[in-house]
């Protein structure tokens, strides 16, 4: 299949000013490489930035991206735009399922963002974490690497931060003071801190300013690596180097070595590149598609080939419900205050059955400090006078789920078609996808009574006026068309996954894609880094986990 980048909306396959003047991309005769890494977001940049820093003096590492470098930094950095807007600019479209499919109204969001840096470049910087009864979804030595210190080399990496100041510190102390302490951790969501200006602490490195607003990207993590050397040439010696604009056609087992077939997608040229290990990191939806095509995929077992692209999740979101207060306990709250607060399930069990298999997210005033609104004039919510905003909606995990599919691309065509069971309906979530996680067995108005149940007792512990505080509108789930959105919030998921349950407190299945290694089962000179690896979709954002595998990749590829 040849690509054809008119079958992906506003794909940049141009070379840019940005990319000209802050760094040079590989110009090298030379077609062998040690390691080649195909894709450059979360799971391939911070795979290469450490293959790199660790074996870079004496391994040749090669980072192989389809898109150009679009921006020299964060887009939302300095983006008056809604996130929305700029994303879809760039070519973050939604897969719509095919019209005749008994789920024709339902589609994951988004579509890959093909350019140097991948999704991370639009991402605002949240760094929440997984927790235990989330990882007994992951097989037992990926499970003991994560907690025995890879998730905090991951918070390390993305230059974490520890709060976001007083007023998120005192809600927090005052949260935690109350019952819902015994169901959830409470914790304050750490950020990205924007490299290379400031210490983990927050204080400035030099004399430099300091963003209010984190972010942590991999763009810049590679041009740190390479430095800033436009027209300075690298050589061909070790090191990390980087391809942009080439576009993998096919990965081929060549015996001693791997062959990458890349498109270079200024002159249409071939180009072939030796390997003696190939990354795939190119995402839940391009990578199964890869390794599909590829010639590798016909000596797969069969097993393994049923399994590829099957499996796709993600974490169902539910809509946002609000309330307006102006303080909790003996702390005033005013629209000026800030925080994002996250209520970490426990997993604890009534029985065999896991009592909330959901996060929930709460938001203090978000507008002042969230990125996706980051021009108060224009998407500040009306507040009362004088009161303080909390927002929270519920983030559950979500099994692999089977029925969901990345089928091949038709001849000639770039986008592949995705059969995916969105859970915009909560009766799917009751009645396959939360017994699978959480062994939940029962209807709709259960998931709705749980949910408001948890919104009193959050809401409540703030006042207003002197009155506890209650959603405004009274609006409740499962009413006024209040439910789940959605469904979807960019962390596809378990496309090429590793050993995974099936459901919960079930044995590990024998057949995966990759092993806990992330090798492709079939392919010893094959991996995966991406969040099509995962086992399950967890309730917390997943960046920090996936950070956190290609950290142990890297230690295991040498």
């Amino acid at each position: 299949m040849t690509f054809n980048a008119s079958k992906y909306v506003n794909f940049v396959s141009a070379d840019t000013a940005a990319r000209e003047r802050l760094t040079l991309q590989y110009m090298g005769p030379r077609d062998d490489f040690d390691l080649i890494v195909i894709g450059s977001g979360i799971g391939g940049g911070v795979l290469a930035d450490d293959l790199a820093e660790r074996l870079g003096r004496h391994q040749r590492i090669l980072v192989l991206e389809a898109g150009s470098f679009l921006y020299p930094t964060h887009v939302y950095n300095f983006c008056r735009f809604p996130n929305a807007s700029v994303a879809k600019h760039f070519g973050c479209d939604t897969f719509w399922q095919d019209s005749n499919s008994s789920d024709a109204d339902q589609f994951i969001g988004e579509k890959p963002q093909l350019n140097f840096g991948g999704r991370s470049i639009f991402w605002s910087g949240l760094i929440p974490t997984l927790q235990g009864w989330e990882l007994d979804f992951f097989p037992h030595r990926v499970r003991q690497d994560l907690v025995s210190g890879l998730l905090n080399r991951a918070g390390d990496v993305m230059n974490e931060s520890r709060s976001l100041g007083s007023a998120a510190e005192a809600v927090v102390t005052r949260l935690r003071a109350s019952s819902l302490a015994a169901d959830f951790s409470i914790q304050q969501t750490p950020r990205a801190l924007h490299q290379p200006y400031l210490e983990p602490n927050g204080t400035p490195k030099d004399e430099f300013f300091t963003e209010p607003t984190g972010v942590f990207n991999t763009a810049e993590l590679l041009v740190n690596q390479l430095g800033l050397s436009p027209g300075v040439s690298h050589g061909d010696g070790p090191g990390l180097h980087i391809l942009l604009r080439h576009f993998v056609e096919d990965i081929q087992n060549h015996g001693g070595h791997m062959e990458v077939v890349a498109r270079n997608l200024a002159t249409g040229d071939i180009r072939t590149l030796k390997a003696g290990r190939v990354i795939l990191a190119a995402g839940s939806i391009e990578s199964p598609k890869l390794l599909r095509r590829s010639s590798l995929f016909p000596n797969l077992p069969n097993e393994v080939k049923w399994l590829v692209g099957r499996g796709l999740t993600d974490h169902p979101t539910t809509d946002g419900t609000h309330t307006f207060v102006d303080g909790i306990g003996d702390v005033n709250l005013d629209p000026t205050d800030h925080a994002k607060i996250v209520f970490y399930s426990r997993g604890l069990r009534d029985g065999n059955r896991i009592r909330y298999p959901f996060n929930v997210e709460m938001n203090l005033n978000h507008e002042r400090w969230h990125l996706r609104d980051n021009d108060p004039s224009e998407s500040v919510p009306p507040s009362p006078e004088g009161l303080a905003r909390i927002d929270i909606k519920f983030s559950f995990g979500n099994c692999l789920d089977d029925d969901n599919l990345i089928e091949p691309a038709p001849p000639f065509e770039y986008v592949p078609k995705i059969n995916f069971h969105n859970q915009k309906k909560a009766d799917r979530l009751a009645h396959s996808r939360l017994p699978a996680l959480a062994n939940w067995h029962g209807g709709t108005n259960q998931i709705w009574d749980i949910l408001n149940d948890v919104t009193h007792r959050i809401f409540s512990q703030f006042r207003v006026h002197g009155q506890s505080a209650r959603p405004a509108d009274e609006a409740w789930y499962g009413q006024n068309w209040k439910g789940f959105g959605y469904g979807t919030v960019h962390h596809a998921a378990g496309s090429l996954r590793m050993p995974s349950r099936p459901a919960v407190d079930q044995p590990f299945s024998p057949h995966s894609v990759v092993d806990e290694d992330l090798r492709v089962v079939g392919a010893d000179r094959l991996y995966v880094c991406d969040m099509s690896v995962m086992p399950i979709s967890t309730a917390a954002n997943p960046v920090r986990t996936l950070v956190g595998l290609a950290l142990r990749l890297s230690k295991h590829l040498g």
